[in-house]
């Protein structure tokens, strides 16, 4: 197995690392970096040893997933998980965290655990499997060593190995580049707080609404029409509206959640895997780990206080592919203006939120700045937008910054406003199928655009003088 060079330097320095004594390392990298074929080449060199291993996910989709990644890699492996077959013979086991925990007393100890996204190596559930193998040396994957709430890992992990920055990975070509858009900012007045993020039922009730529905839609139909994406929702109804509006729309979608039988979401992510479905939408199910090359839009319509969650979502956009240009991601919860960009530089610590210097949220100083004409999200020393917009002259005095905000906040919704309306009689002025196809060319949309909104309407007109 062929590793990139920074992959194999993490890996020598985690080796270096267990060989003078430290037996829990955690390995930071960038969502889309590589942590599963890193994880294979652990794995592989401890078989060849004759060491028994544990590779451990959270969901049963990464199971399948990294089970096709072992199998391309020649890794023979035996699966610990419901309903799939055992073949406890083999020294490689995949297993899922739910299934192992039920499985502790008859499955052999392991001498080597590698667990992917480790932040969650706090939950009850990954205790026990540690406190089961105490004797074991312990690899955790993650882009985030942080727990969703900003708590660091110290007491998971003795050390930790930082690999290059979602920047560099980039500018070497093994992310996609991107652009970033910030449509909208909910209103989230009165929405509370609970452990560290937004109240889950009072933030669905927030977002769930027509209209902002209605513009991750219209966003999508205008940045991105016809890619194949993501969106991250607020809530279990929230994904079902925002999945039934873009079929409405002539969108193949769906929506998904972890309440679903496994068939059930098996064939809603074969579906999607195999270009049927061209946006999934979804509740806390694929912020990690998911792997779909061909992603290119990713919309956040989930508002979230977690910096961590945030850099999960967006990297499910920023995978490479042939053909792929850009990644778009589309930001309606407005989370670009609390943590900033993707590719923002980051001080990751095992101390977590409280020790990393800077935070790279936008309250550091204009870390952002949005485009009044195209809503995009560049970083604050970007003096033109890519859209050829030059943005305002801001001013860097601290006792003006909150102004300046509020009122950047303040004319972008008026601006937004103007848009959609204007966009909005356009669409009223269309009558005839030719006015919808102009329509359509005007604002670099695929024909069958037109075709839809045209036949939509017909059908509404039908009906209303039924």
């Amino acid at each position: 197995m062929e590793l990139r060079d920074y992959q194999a330097t993490m890996l020598d320095e985690a080796r270096a690392l267990m060989r003078s004594g430290t037996r829990r390392v955690l390995l930071r990298l960038a969502t889309g970096g590589g942590k599963t074929v890193m994880a294979a080449s652990m794995l592989g060199g401890a078989a060849d040893r004759g060491l028994g291993s544990q590779f451990i996910v959270h969901r049963r989709e990464l199971i399948e997933q990294t089970s096709v990644t072992f199998r391309s890699a020649g890794i023979e492996h035996g699966l610990i998980a419901s309903g799939m077959p055992e073949a406890s013979h083999r020294l490689v086991q995949l297993a899922g965290v739910q299934t192992l925990v039920n499985r502790l007393e008859r499955v052999a100890a392991p001498k080597l655990i590698v667990m992917d996204e480790c932040h969650h190596a706090v939950a009850g559930t990954w205790q026990r499997v540690l406190e089961t193998y105490p004797g074991a040396f312990l690899i955790g994957l993650t882009a985030t060593p942080e727990r969703l709430d900003g708590r660091g890992l110290k007491d998971q992990f003795d050390a930790m190995v930082d690999g290059p920055s979602t920047a560099e990975l980039i500018a070497r070509g093994f992310l996609s580049p991107f652009r970033y858009f910030a449509p909208g900012k909910p209103d989230l007045v009165g929405v509370p707080e609970r452990g560290g993020d937004f109240n889950r039922s009072a933030l669905g009730a927030a977002m769930d609404k027509p209209k902002l529905v209605g513009d991750v839609v219209e966003h999508y139909q205008r940045l991105a029409p016809g890619e194949q994406g993501i969106v991250f929702a607020a809530s279990r109804d929230h994904s079902r509206h925002i999945a039934e509006a873009f079929a409405a729309e002539g969108v193949a979608a769906a929506h998904i959640d972890g309440s679903m039988s496994d068939s059930e979401r098996a064939r809603i992510v074969e579906a999607f895997r195999a270009g049927d479905l061209r946006v999934m939408s979804n509740v806390d199910l694929f912020g990690e780990g998911f792997d779909v090359p061909g992603l290119v839009y990713c919309g956040l319509a989930r508002p979230t206080k977690s910096l961590s969650l945030f850099l999960q979502q967006v990297g499910r956009a920023l995978r490479i592919m042939p053909g792929k240009s850009q990644a778009i991601i589309c930001d309606h919860a407005g989370n670009a203006f609390t943590h900033g960009l993707p590719d923002d530089p980051r001080q990751w610590t095992l101390e977590g939120r409280a020790a990393r210097a800077g935070g790279g949220g936008a309250g550091d100083g204009f870390s952002v700045r949005q485009c009044l004409d195209c809503y995009q999200v560049s970083r604050s020393t970007v003096a033109v937008c890519p859209c050829g917009s030059p943005f305002p002259i801001q001013s860097r005095e601290p006792e003006r910054e909150d102004g300046d905000l509020f009122e950047l906040k303040r004319v972008a919704e008026q601006a937004e406003a103007a848009a959609k309306a204007a966009r909005k009689d356009e669409e009223r002025a269309c009558v005839t199928l030719a006015d919808w196809e102009a329509l359509a060319r005007k604002r670099g949309y695929k024909p069958g655009w037109a075709k839809h909104q045209w036949e939509f309407r017909q059908k509404f007109k039908r009906r209303k003088a039924a």
